[in-house]
């Protein structure tokens, strides 16, 4: 979860989906090598202790906006950047909708590159830049990105994509026809419908569609994508 979208009770269908589709994705690709998690851009840690609770791995839980650097628990390690890393460190590298808050990203995937060992990186990122609203401009985003300019950032900077792909296709349309809207009325679309989720986990509406979410992930990734919310990309080292 993005600092800015506090969390003060019930999470985002969206954001339950992403993490359970997520954990699926890294748990069928990781093995006994894989030691060193580093979540980077892991906001408020949610995802973070999912990953220390379900793989019983070491987390480094990498944002620049922590100001307490005290160890969330024993599984997980805080900093505030990752030049804090030592090269060749990290095992698995997590960004999820990270890079468009970065204001030179390849800079940036230079810097993680080198802190990568021979495992492999998972990134999503937020679709096109058509669907750039004062929503993004909220959270402090550069940009949107499709699949090709995703691919071809992670290729030059020495990653090599083994797989990408878009998901949430459900998302897309009613995202576009939200965009339209605010800009035909010339309204500051800055809603926050990740922290504003009117119903806990537990409740019957949250589990239709964080299954629904999840259904979408998985026939997306299966089949060839043709649009989407969103954008994966699972890496190695070239």
């Amino acid at each position: 979860m993005d600092l800015l979208e506090t969390v003060d009770g019930n999470r985002h269908p969206w954001e339950l989906s992403r993490s359970d589709c997520m954990l699926e994705l890294i748990k069928t690709k990781m093995n006994d090598n894989h030691k060193i998690i580093a979540d980077i851009g892991c906001g408020d840690l949610y995802f973070t202790n999912i990953l220390s609770r379900e793989l019983n791995r070491t987390v480094y839980a990498i944002d620049t906006a922590f100001t307490d650097l005290r160890s969330h628990n024993d599984g997980i390690v805080k900093l505030n950047g990752l030049e804090q890393m030592d090269d060749g460190s990290i095992d698995i590298a997590v960004l999820m909708d990270v890079l468009e808050h970065v204001e030179n990203p390849v800079e940036f995937l230079q810097l993680l590159r080198r802190k990568c060992a021979a495992g492999f990186s998972v990134f999503t990122v937020p679709t096109y830049q058509h669907l750039f609203s004062e929503h993004d401009v909220f959270l402090k985003h550069y940009r949107r990105y499709n699949k090709w300019q995703l691919y071809n950032e992670l290729d030059a900077c020495g990653f090599k994509v083994e797989r990408i792909f878009y998901f949430y296709s459900t998302l897309y349309l009613p995202r576009l026809v939200q965009t339209l809207v605010s800009r035909w009325r010339k309204t500051k679309d800055i809603a926050h419908p990740i922290s504003a989720w009117g119903y806990d986990e537990n409740t019957w509406l949250t589990k239709f569609v964080r299954s629904v979410f999840n259904l979408d992930f998985k026939l997306n990734k299966s089949l060839p994508s043709l649009f989407g919310l969103s954008v994966c990309a699972v890496c190695t080292i070239n």
